[in-house]
């Protein structure tokens, strides 16, 4: 997986992106909602990862991405899902943006794994609950596919972006926030 680091054109910090370990989790798990660590104890490192987003030493969100079909070793990827995603919230948060910087280092995984697309020519997926729709659909621009069952009896909204759209989105957040440089490979 690939290690970015950005300098935020809004601000002179800067952000990095990059895989992030189980000390990185617990460090930030009391600050979120979802249970990172049991994400962690049952992550596959041979097709999905855990990526954060830091600044100055301080997680500000975690991403938990997949590549499929799995196993990688077989075939080319089709697709990635970003199975969880959550950020620090205000007042504690650093700097902004950190969800979308979250879904670029998606977005630019699924390009730079050269994902073929699904059956529905989808390079990214994820399905999101209905608190976050309008975020996906209005900020993300992510394209709807309809309504889901996410787990008996929850409903959410699968959202997707084809490799156009990938594309268009990466760049959208470069030139709107600062383009990250690649400053290594881990894996």
């Amino acid at each position: 997986m690939d290690t970015y680091q950005i300098k935020l054109a809004s601000t002179d910090r800067v952000i990095h992106l990059s895989v992030a370990t189980q000390e990185d989790i617990k460090a930030v798990s009391s600050t979120l909602t979802c249970d990172w660590l049991y994400f962690w104890s049952r992550l596959d490192s041979d097709c999905e990862a855990i990526v954060k987003l830091e600044v100055e030493g301080n997680v500000q969100g975690l991403i938990h991405i997949a590549l499929y079909p799995y196993p990688l070793q077989a075939a080319q990827p089709e697709y990635l899902e970003i199975i969880h995603i959550e950020t620090i919230q205000s007042p504690s948060r650093l700097v902004n943006p950190v969800g979308l910087y979250l879904i670029w280092y998606a977005a630019k995984t699924s390009l730079n794994f050269d994902c073929t697309g699904n059956d529905s020519g989808s390079v990214v997926e994820l399905d999101a609950l209905e608190s976050a729709i309008d975020y996906y659909r209005d900020k993300v621009m992510m394209e709807g596919r309809g309504w889901i069952s996410i787990a008996p009896g929850e409903e959410g909204y699968a959202f997707r972006f084809s490799q156009a759209q990938a594309i268009e989105f990466c760049t959208r957040i470069e030139q709107q926030y600062g383009v990250p440089s690649p400053i290594g490979k881990i894996g």
